[in-house]
């Protein structure tokens, strides 16, 4: 009640009276922009020819043997605002494509959504920031001899994503004026109180608005797995839409086929994403915020695990800007964007700290073991686990190596029981994940790249000499070694990573430099050695043919090809040979304070610049690709990149296959209802026939579908595909629906009170340390 008087009191009364305006304008404009005309419906006669080639009558435009534009709309007079265009067809040519067209000032935003011959009718979004009074439509034909395209008609729907948009962006934009004018006045305390925190806080910001900067252009550049993780989040979008929580069947992507892809590659750190594509924001905004978060977290994570290890914040601040800024890391944000693998990567310093946090306990030093000590490492697994599968399993690698290493003071008392706790709480904690996942694994639903072995590890190892280059274009893919590196995407550590490493080597050389911190020292030791180590797996140096060729070892040959490239390394290199830079730093600061200086410099001179030309070079040579909706990434096999998650059975890629919206149903079957809702078929059917007729449906097959009918009717599997058999004389309904297995559900409660117990065991052991 006393902070309720304190807030409304007369001294208040300018800032109330300023929220009281906010609201009110917040409130009109919403209003306002609630507000939508009605449905723009454009018929036949609407749609006029462009080419010569076009001809128009009641039923349509219409072209054959074809490639180009050849129709438009008249000109559509469209306030501002976002709409949903429907385009009704037919096509029996190669896939079309419809375009929207702002004469007078070009700012609108949509998707060049495609024409699908399987297909009669497409959807894609449209944003409208100003109000045009000659947009139109334009529609491309690809048809070859004896092929046609038919436009017959189309609807532009208004929607209310532009005024939820509106509403959201303002109410964050008056929450940040705000909180500025009470600092200002002093009402409010500023949360870092020391000149030396708010310098150290600037910096951090800095460091991550540098790392976005191609993210401030109105598209998103061209990145080779964009479309796969955009289709991710519109898949959890369309899930959650759906009911399902947590998403585990993916019902929009391959024309609403159901992919498994929350279940095989965790996408817990999408949801934000997918949240803001619900309330209606554009698909590529959701990913450039997703971007600018992980980012965030990057740094913070960086700097938090950083500082505790060594207790100063100039090294801290120096490995945050190596680490986030580093060449692998933009290359997987801006040139791969491999979502998971550096999401995974703002984990990594957590993993790190979290080892160093157990180990630096010893029975020896009679100090009683500390309680908490195995959370960050928990944490730092989880984060992987979460984020990228193959980026946990070297880590796991690594950790296994170095526990090894150590194996003394692994099995001591303190060590062995919080590694056990760490490990046992992540497995807690991940259970809703990791059951369904080696369900699938376990019995082989999926394909899970089961091509790759040892040797495409040597076919994509790199050249020792491409390894430290300081530059590297924003363009190309991963060649063969054997095509060497012209044309290549950045596959380099950078120089600063190579300097910091000879860097540290003289200090050891120095013995006042190296004794002036032990702990660093052998820190930096380990991590060069570790980091090294990475390096060497990554090269061309590292005899995976050989493994290859050794029939003893064929098991581990394909294990381990299951990472699909050998550079991948560079991941677990990255952040050790930024610890032993930090070391670096921390060894000298003490002895030689201006040599500290000198070699930071140096560092944060090679880091930024060669990370400012790569973006500076992806910026301006980079595809402009706007992705408004799932509409923007119609290429069906696109939406799955390798196809590792589709059925082991032998289902056919070909587009005319996966677009096939309807039931195929064997002869003697008369089916008389048939409807899809996502991943729910409902139908009645009848088998007229004397042996057994099935009905394929639309789905792909995955253990986790249940099937509700009287008997004789039984849900089996062909081609990859759900298929109801039907037994002679059958007659009734069906409804086929997704939903999972029990003992999923029971993971999922097991995780849930694993991490309830965790908080609740946490906030007390706390509150206990308060008092003592």
């Amino acid at each position: 009640m006393q902070k309720l008087k304190k807030i409304f009191s007369r001294q208040n009364g300018l800032v109330l009276l300023l929220v009281l305006v906010e609201f009110m304008v917040l409130a009109l404009r919403f209003v306002g922009d609630f507000r939508t005309g009605g449905v723009i419906d454009i018929t036949p006669d609407l749609i006029i020819p462009y080419a010569e080639e076009c001809t128009n009558d009641d039923r349509g435009a219409r072209v054959e043997n074809f490639t180009g534009l050849f129709a438009t709309t008249r000109w559509i007079d469209l306030p501002r605002g976002s709409y949903q265009v429907c385009i009704n067809y037919v096509n029996d040519g190669e896939d079309g494509e419809v375009s929207f067209l702002d004469e007078i000032m070009p700012t609108a935003q949509y998707d060049a959504a495609e024409l699908p011959a399987e297909r009669t009718r497409t959807v894609f979004s449209l944003w409208m920031p100003y109000g045009c009074e000659t947009a139109q439509l334009q529609f491309t034909a690809d048809c070859g001899k004896n092929q046609v395209i038919y436009i017959t008609g189309a609807q532009i729907v208004p929607t209310h994503a532009w005024a939820y948009v509106r509403l959201l962006t303002g109410l964050v934009f008056c929450a940040v004026l705000d909180w500025v004018i009470l600092l200002l006045t002093r009402r409010v305390k500023f949360p870092i109180h020391t000149l030396r925190g708010r310098y150290i806080a600037m910096a951090l910001v800095g460091i991550g608005v540098f790392a976005c900067l191609p993210l401030g252009l109105g598209y998103l550049t061209y990145g080779h797995d964009l479309s796969i993780h955009l289709s991710r989040i519109e898949g959890l979008k369309a899930g959650l839409l759906a009911g399902q929580f947590p998403v585990r069947m993916d019902p929009a992507i391959i024309n609403e086929k159901g992919y498994p892809f929350s279940l095989m590659y965790s996408d817990v750190f999408l949801y934000p994403a997918a949240v803001l594509r619900i309330l209606g924001f554009s698909l590529q905004t959701s990913y450039k915020v997703y971007v600018a978060s992980i980012t965030a977290a990057t740094v913070g994570i960086t700097f938090y695990a950083l500082r505790k290890m060594f207790r100063s914040d100039c090294a801290a601040l120096l490995g945050t800007a190596l680490y986030t800024l580093s060449f692998y890391r933009l290359t997987n944000v801006f040139v791969r964007a491999a979502v998971g693998e550096y999401t995974a990567m703002a984990f990594l310093p957590l993993v790190v700290y979290g080892l160093w946090r157990i180990y630096r306990q010893s029975p020896a030093d009679g100090k009683k073991a500390e309680p908490w000590c195995w959370l960050p490492f928990a944490l730092g697994f989880t984060g992987l686990l979460q984020s990228h599968l193959l980026t946990t399993e070297l880590a796991v690698f690594f950790t296994a190596a170095f526990c090894l290493l150590y194996f003394k003071k692994t099995f001591t008392r303190p060590v062995l029981p919080a590694l056990c706790k760490a490990a046992g709480a992540a497995i807690v904690w991940n259970l809703w994940f990791m059951v369904p996942l080696l369900q699938y694994m376990v019995q082989g639903v999926c394909r899970i790249s089961g091509k790759y072995d040892a040797a495409y590890l040597y076919d994509s190892s790199v050249y020792l000499g491409q390894m430290f280059l300081m530059f590297g274009q924003s363009s190309g893919v991963a060649e063969s070694i054997q095509s060497g590196i012209a044309g290549e995407m950045p596959q380099t550590l950078g120089l600063a990573l190579a300097a910091g490493a000879f860097f540290f080597l003289l200090a050891v050389l120095d013995p006042a430099v190296r004794k002036s911190s032990r702990d660093a020292a052998r820190i930096g030791s380990l991590t060069l050695g570790f980091g090294l180590l990475a390096a060497w797996c990554a090269s061309d140096l590292c005899p995976w043919y050989a493994l290859f060729r050794c029939e003893p070892l064929q098991a581990l040959s394909k294990t381990l090809g299951k990472l699909q490239f050998a550079w991948r390394f560079f991941t677990p290199a990255t952040m050790l040979l930024v610890v032993c830079a930090c070391c670096t730093v921390v060894l000298y600061r003490k002895v030689r304070p201006e040599a500290a200086k000198a070699m930071a410099a140096a560092l944060l001179a090679l880091t930024i610049i060669p990370a400012g030309y790569l973006m500076y070079d992806k910026c301006t040579t980079s595809e402009a690709v706007t992705y408004m909706s799932l509409a923007a990434v119609d290429d069906l096999p696109g939406q799955v990149g390798g196809g590792e998650y589709l059925p082991t059975e032998d289902t056919t890629t070909d587009d005319s296959v996966w677009g096939r919206l309807t039931p195929e149903a064997d002869d003697g079957v008369e089916l008389t209802e048939y409807t899809k809702n996502g991943l729910t078929i409902q139908l009645a059917a009848q088998n007229t026939g004397d042996t057994e007729a099935s009905i394929r449906l639309p789905l792909f097959y995955y253990p986790g579908y249940h099937m509700t009918a009287a008997d004789g009717a039984a849900l089996t599997h062909k081609n990859g595909y759900l298929t109801v058999t039907l037994a002679p004389g059958w007659q009734g309904s069906v409804q086929v629906r997704w939903t999972g297995m029990w003992f999923w559900r029971a993971a999922d409660c097991i995780s849930l009170l694993g991490i309830a117990a965790t908080v609740v065991l946490y906030r007390k052991s706390q509150k206990n340390a308060a008092h003592v």
